[in-house]
């Protein structure tokens, strides 16, 4: 133990040494002590009072002593564990009066490791010191236990928000700062110096900051720092970084579809969002009468477009809503979408096939009138004459006498529904056929036909009937080759009767053909004479050659058989 206290004696004589001019006083070292809530420091209280009666250390916390000398005592404090301990060094001199004792300014934080130093005779005096300086050291150990930052919202461009960095379990706060960090660039520092809180808390710092488009994919972050130099070290610690995400969504979502739509049919739906970013991370959501419906998605540069093919099963009004979110921005676009059922038209007639002059029913209905909705339609019969009859709804009848003429004709039902400022229309149709005897007249089989020697013709003779009549044509008995081309002879000359049937009858007329050929062009045709002046020609063969040498004229129109002739300008032959 003498080594030891003569070191420590030649240490404080030194010290006393210098100080023999000055007051009698007492101190402490480390005179900043710096400890770790609950652990233990050292403490050395010294005097440079060379009479010294008696000294100790006064404390609330539990103390240990560590190592005594004529001017100085040790103690060890276990277990710190008061924020606001002020340990106080005294000493009494027997030739000083109430000499002011020392107050030992403590740091304890939150957490550290701290140093234990036992002093002990057996220990030298530069060991001793060497074991204080290390107590100091090994005091400041320890980071902050734990700094996070609050998970950092997707950020709508444009707008504020608050970011919040937590600090668990740190002391002294007077010591702290709080940095913001974005890009590994500081935002934002916060320091507590004037904090008087003594014991370890756990708080948040917030920040406040402005979302930029550029901050997208950006790593964001917070660090606290304790800082307890001189007497101690810098202790950092930071939290995770975060990458930020930052959105554009100026407007509304636009939801295209047809706002009036028939049952049972499919309809396009889109829903285009534009100006997004980033336009690839929008989420969207079709919902039709509150059932989600199946889409597909299309990007292009900062716009994107969910679209679905929609089938409507319901016939009223019902919702239409697209939804499209990116990030913390929700926008929503709805749309009212009618689906109207129009009657399942048919049209009977109670006589598809009817007789001529018989009556025809003919009914236009809906083949499922309880499925239709409660409105009014506009119904019309029709051919291709018009309207035939007309009303509100269905069923609509009309009544009509078979004519020949109604034969193939189309009657239709036409439904009308006015929705949504435009109408629509439904239409189906029936064929009638009539059923009639066979019908002749000149147009179907001329009563006269001239013909010309030598020339091709046709004997054509047809009726008109349903079903098509069966046509024969005789000549005294004798069947006649109707409709084939024929190379004229004057025996086809004279009348034929001409016979047509189908079950519902038959109908006579007779055809006279009349051939001509040149002998009758030269008994009967007007002669126009030489020089223009009559001449009477009495000869058959000069009248051959007038014929043959001048034009035949037709001066009348009796027959072809008996021409007038204009006296003083014509010869008649």
């Amino acid at each position: 133990m003498q080594p030891l206290l003569s070191c420590l004696l030649a240490w404080l004589a030194a010290a006393t040494a210098q100080e023999t001019l000055e007051q009698p006083f007492v101190s402490a070292w480390p005179e900043k002590p710096v400890v770790e809530y609950g652990s233990s420091v050292t403490l050395n209280c010294s005097t440079n009072c060379q009479s010294v009666l008696s000294g100790g250390l006064e404390t609330n916390l539990e103390k240990e002593p560590a190592g005594e000398g004529p001017t100085w005592k040790a103690f060890r404090l276990v277990n710190v564990n008061d924020w606001e301990s002020a340990p106080s060094c005294y000493f009494d001199c027997s030739d000083v009066e109430d000499m002011k004792p020392h107050r030992v300014n403590f740091t304890v934080y939150r957490k550290s490791r701290a140093g234990i130093v036992h002093l002990s005779s057996l220990i030298s005096f530069s060991e001793f010191c060497f074991a204080l300086e290390q107590a100091g050291r090994n005091s400041l150990g320890r980071i902050p236990s734990l700094v996070e930052l609050d998970p950092v919202p997707v950020m709508e461009v444009g707008k504020s928000y608050t970011l919040t960095c937590r600090v668990s379990d740190v002391a002294p706060i007077q010591n702290l700062s709080v940095t913001f960090l974005k890009g590994g660039k500081e935002l934002h520092v916060e320091t507590y110096e004037k904090n008087v809180t003594r014991e370890a808390i756990s708080f948040g710092v917030q920040h406040v900051i402005t979302a930029q488009r550029t901050d997208h994919g950006e790593e964001i972050g917070c660090r606290a720092a304790l800082d307890l130099r001189p007497e101690g070290h810098l202790f950092e610690k930071a939290s995770l970084g975060q990458s930020m995400k930052s959105v554009v969504f100026p407007s509304n979502p636009q939801l295209n579809t047809v706002r009036h739509v028939e049952l049972n049919t499919f309809a396009m739906v889109t829903c285009e969002v534009a100006g997004v970013f980033p336009a690839e991370e929008a989420q969207f959501e079709l919902t039709y009468a509150g059932t989600r419906v199946t889409f597909s998605v299309n990007v292009l540069g900062d716009s994107a477009m969910a679209h679905a093919q929609l089938l409507f099963l319901a016939a009223g009004k019902s919702s239409l809503k697209c939804t499209v979110s990116l990030g913390p921005v929700t926008k929503i676009a709805e749309e009212e979408v009618n689906v109207y059922r129009l009657p399942d038209l048919f049209l009977t007639m109670d006589h598809q096939e009817a007789l001529v002059n018989n009556s025809v029913n003919v009914v236009c209905e809906d083949s499922h009138p309880e499925d239709t909705q409660p409105r009014t339609f506009s119904t019309q019969i029709r051919n291709s004459k018009g309207v035939l009859a007309s009303g509100d709804g269905l069923p609509l009848q009309f009544t009509l006498t078979a004519r020949e003429e109604d034969d193939g004709q189309e009657f239709t039902c036409q439904v009308e529904l006015e929705t949504g400022g435009r109408p629509v229309i439904r239409t189906t149709s029936e064929v009638l056929t009539v059923y009639y005897g066979p019908q002749m007249n000149n147009s179907t089989c001329p009563s006269v036909l001239t013909w010309k020697v030598g020339s091709m013709e046709t004997f054509s003779c047809s009726a008109l009937g349903n079903p098509k009549p069966k046509i024969e044509c005789n000549k005294y008995g004798v069947l006649y080759n109707i409709s084939v081309p024929l190379h004229v002879t004057t025996d086809h000359q004279g009348s034929y009767t001409c016979n047509a049937s189908n079950p519902h009858g038959f109908v006579v007329t007779s055809v006279t053909i009349h051939v001509e050929d040149q002998m009758s062009y030269k008994r009967s045709g007007c002669i126009e004479p030489f020089g223009g002046k009559p001449q009477q020609e009495t000869g058959f063969e000069r009248s051959r050659e007038l014929v043959y040498e001048h034009r035949s004229i037709r001066a009348g129109s009796i027959d072809l058989c008996g021409v007038v002739c204009l006296p003083g300008s014509y010869y008649c032959l």
